[in-house]
């Protein structure tokens, strides 16, 4: 399946190129922004009022572009998830021969579930690795004018990405699960709905079935959930933390003429882009794990078709 995403994605050029685009556009914008804001600060500060009004204008016309290119960036984005939802649906639907080996609720749960996960995902990882390389733009700016801020910042988030990584075993397993569940609970969904259409004596007795699948889907789906949150708060409180301590000690530059007041204002911006950022890496690693449970679930119907056909 890994050989045919990617010929689904090379059929898929004018939609990555655009995508490309809006996103660099976004998240240039996303940087630049707070450098203009902090300027302002540090103009009208020194009495520069003229040129404070000038930088506000200059601010307020960027932050107007982002709002257009990020519209246009989400036009894009449903765009490209709707060529890819085509390609993949299309290409399992060819590729279903004899599947005996996969029940009605998984197979349905594959057409609709898993290609929307992996079309999420695919779509997602532009802007996601957009999003990784601003991590070294603030990275190398902190370094430029204070060592031990670059330092702090860049220990404490290699350390929360260890924890990133670390986790990620656990949050794939624990989707298996889920999914599994989903799939029993979708089966008796279509038995239950037999039974009622067909007016059969059995509804009760699958009904009770159809509760327990249901009751064990909601508790697997609650320990996804809940620990994948957990995870990634536990890592935002710590960053979080560490924001706060490097504020504390700006405010001492500040104090010794090291730094400007605007330098506060732009270092906590970009630590609000770090946060946002570790966030989105907390949310890709289980998309990423979840991406990976559903293109093996997605090659199954595949492989199967093939061993048919042999």
């Amino acid at each position: 399946m890994f050989r045919e995403t990617t010929k689904i994605i090379k059929r898929s050029k004018k939609e990555v190129i655009y995508k490309i685009v809006t996103s660099l556009f976004i998240q240039g914008l996303a940087l630049i922004i707070p450098v203009f804001w902090s300027n302002t600060i540090n103009e009208v500060t020194d009495g520069n009022y003229k040129i404070g009004y000038y930088l506000v204008i200059i601010t307020a016309l960027l932050s107007f572009f982002y709002y257009i290119w990020s519209y246009l960036n989400q036009k894009v984005w449903f765009t490209f998830y709707n060529k890819l939802y085509t390609e993949y649906t299309s290409l399992t639907i060819s590729e279903t021969k004899n599947i005996n080996n996969i029940n009605l609720g998984e197979y349905t749960n594959i057409l609709n579930n898993d290609i929307d996960i992996i079309c999420n995902f695919l779509v997602n990882l532009i802007t996601r690795i957009f999003q990784v390389i601003e991590f070294f733009i603030i990275y190398a700016y902190f370094l430029s004018f204070n060592f031990l801020i670059f330092s702090i910042t860049v220990i404490v988030s290699i350390i929360m990405l260890i924890i990133y990584f670390k986790s990620g075993k656990t949050v794939q397993n624990l989707n298996i699960k889920r999914k599994s569940t989903l799939d029993n609970k979708t089966i008796m969904l279509h038995k239950l709905y037999s039974s009622i259409t067909n007016e059969k004596n059995n509804v009760n007795s699958i009904m009770n079935l159809f509760n327990k699948d249901n009751k064990s889907y909601l508790k697997a789906n609650y320990q996804y959930n809940v620990i994948i949150q957990g995870i990634i708060y536990l890592v935002l409180g710590i960053i979080e933390l560490s924001r706060y301590g490097i504020i504390f000690y700006s405010v001492y530059l500040v104090s010794i003429s090291s730094i400007e007041i605007g330098t506060i204002l732009l270092i906590y911006s970009y630590y609000a882009k770090i946060l946002t950022n570790f966030e989105v890496l907390g949310t890709i690693t289980a998309d990423y794990q979840s991406f990976i449970v559903s293109l093996k679930r997605l090659n199954k119907i595949t492989s199967l078709s093939e061993n048919i056909a042999k």
